[in-house]
């Protein structure tokens, strides 16, 4: 039976082109080169480069529905709906592009993870990370759309959307000596691993976020909810919003160390793992985000085409 194709990294980036807006060659390239440093020690590293390729498709996949959640020029309720369905639905073509871009990455995606040597131990862990992620995209909608935020809720749904704990049942996947019974003690670990990754995003990305008009980022719920700023004066006055919320970033900064000692800390709980070496691995987190100044610098916000148009009658293809 021939092995089905997948997309390269450069396929998958021109494929997102059609339809999305980010500066997809620096984004998703320098998010390559971060996934090929950063993963659990247990992996077979014969997997280190393939693993690395499927987290960044599905980071594409990731940036796609996101921004139908949290994007101004791109918030759409209807698609959101029906993107967040795609991977209980994947198999059925859609007519709108959009929709279909999205679907394609998703099934290229998931057809290698299908491949991968413990798909089927963690099968159902996979499915279940997968769904918060997208439910974090339904809580970012409802706070873009309403006064819904909170910081209870945001600290429990957004950090979803960075996608660690789905990455690390990628890792897991490959990692053929890990013991399946101290899945109980790694997990709360790999939560507080999330929210490291979580917190350096937020603090790098949040004044793109201002420019979008995009209210779920936590530093600007919370601006919200202290009066340093309102929804009008982002739009209105972006700048001084931006100046504004610098205060807060102590409290965040504050948060993400106490995850890195916390992850520290649990090192010598799990025996299959060694978490030590994951834990100097974060360290390095927030240099490689202060990386990307350079790719907001030179973020465009365009795109030729309505990113909703009706496919008439080509067809986009795999490869």
């Amino acid at each position: 039976m021939e092995e089905e194709k997948t997309l390269s990294l450069k396929e998958a980036i021109e494929l997102y082109k059609k339809v999305g807006p980010r500066n997809a060659d620096f984004l998703f390239k320098w998010l390559y080169k971060v996934y090929e440093k950063t993963y659990l020690p247990s992996i077979d590293n014969n997997y280190i480069e393939q693993l690395a390729l499927i987290k960044t498709k599905l980071c594409i996949f990731d940036v796609l529905v996101d921004d139908l959640a949290d994007n101004a020029k791109l918030r759409n309720k209807r698609l959101l709906d029906q993107a967040i369905r795609i991977p209980n639905n994947g198999a059925k073509p859609y007519k709108n592009l959009y929709l279909e871009v999205t679907r394609l990455i998703w099934q290229d995606c998931l057809n290698s993870i299908k491949n991968l040597p413990r798909y089927e131990e963690f099968e159902d862990i996979f499915f279940f990370d997968i769904e918060q992620v997208l439910n974090s995209m339904k809580y970012s909608y409802l706070i873009n759309t309403y006064d819904f935020s909170n910081f209870k809720e945001d600290e429990m749904y957004l950090n979803h959307g960075v996608m660690v704990m789905l990455h690390c049942d990628l890792d897991l996947m490959c990692s053929p000596d890990f013991n399946y019974e101290e899945l109980g003690k790694l997990r709360p670990i790999l939560h507080s691993v999330q929210d490291v990754a979580h917190l350096g995003n937020m603090m790098n990305t949040y004044p793109k976020e201002i420019s979008e008009a995009d209210f779920s980022s936590p530093i600007i719920s919370m601006g919200i909810r202290e009066g340093l700023i309102d929804k009008q004066s982002v739009i209105r006055d972006p700048e001084n919003a931006i100046s504004n919320l610098k205060p807060l970033l102590a409290r965040f900064e504050e948060r993400m160390k106490n995850n890195l000692e916390k992850i520290q800390a649990s090192a010598h709980y799990i025996e299959s793992i060694d978490i030590y070496e994951f834990y100097l691995k974060l360290r390095n987190v927030w240099e490689q985000f202060l990386q990307r100044e350079q790719y907001w610098d030179s973020n465009k916000e365009t795109i030729q085409d309505s990113p909703f148009q009706i496919i008439s009658e080509r067809t986009i293809k795999l490869g």
